[in-house]
């Protein structure tokens, strides 16, 4: 009985949070809390609203999890073209989003973009703007990332290398990660084969790296060296 009161208590607070926070369609939504864990039902107007939704949630005191299963359901359906055209002004109120060309396409709800953008971040950024205009209900991200200068795919080695330091436990003089037009080659020593693939996979999920040459050697102690060990 205790720990059921306390469920209802923290969907309360959740209900409250997205009240005070003022979104739109909150009255659609339904939270239920077991075990620490929030689940989110109902429909909401767009994804930016959806990822705002999950974030109030957690920020409950309480809470272990969040599962968002909240759909997103335009308001009303918009014509493609002036979908288009919502697109369109909304990506040209982003003065970073200016400098390169995007074009819009739309079916049924679905926009797709394409063209190039200068950096990473802008494709993603793109995508966040688009997500954000109410009616669309699918963005296909075709946005191709142009070349980086020198010195800006150094700036990417150089954060590649601190993540992967972060996340293998190495020390700083074990990786280097040297990226050439969109191709990164990682150099040095870590401590197993399954850690070797795993640098190759965190580096392969940067938006910028086209392609990886994995040239670290993993230190894992021979079998004889086990022998020696165990005599």
């Amino acid at each position: 009985m205790v720990a059921t009161h306390h469920d209802r208590q923290l969907e309360e607070t959740v209900l409250s949070t997205f009240n005070q926070a003022h979104l739109e369609d909150v009255e659609t939504l339904r939270v239920l809390v077991v075990e620490g864990i929030a689940y989110i039902d109902g429909h909401i107007g767009n994804y930016r609203a959806k990822k705002a939704v999950t974030r109030l949630a957690a920020s409950a005191p309480g809470l272990r999890k969040v599962v968002n299963r909240s759909r997103v359901v335009p308001a009303a359906l918009v014509h493609d073209e002036a979908l288009v055209e919502r697109v369109r002004r909304c990506i040209q109120s982003y003065p970073l989003l200016r400098s390169g060309p995007i074009s819009v396409r739309c079916r049924e709800g679905v926009i797709e973009l394409s063209g190039t953008v200068d950096r990473p971040s802008l494709r993603l950024h793109a995508e966040d703007a688009v997500w954000s205009v109410r009616g669309v209900c699918q963005v296909l991200n075709r946005l191709q990332v142009s070349y980086a200068s020198v010195s800006e795919e150094r700036e990417v080695g150089q954060h590649l290398e601190q993540h992967l330091q972060c996340c293998l436990g190495v020390a700083p003089w074990q990786i280097s990660v040297e990226v050439e037009r969109g191709t990164a080659c990682l150099r040095g020593k870590v401590p197993s084969q399954p850690l070797r693939q795993l640098a190759e996979d965190l580096v392969r999920w940067h938006p910028h790296i086209r392609d990886v040459v994995n040239r670290l050697i993993a230190e894992e102690p021979s079998s004889h060296d086990h022998h020696l060990t165990a005599s």
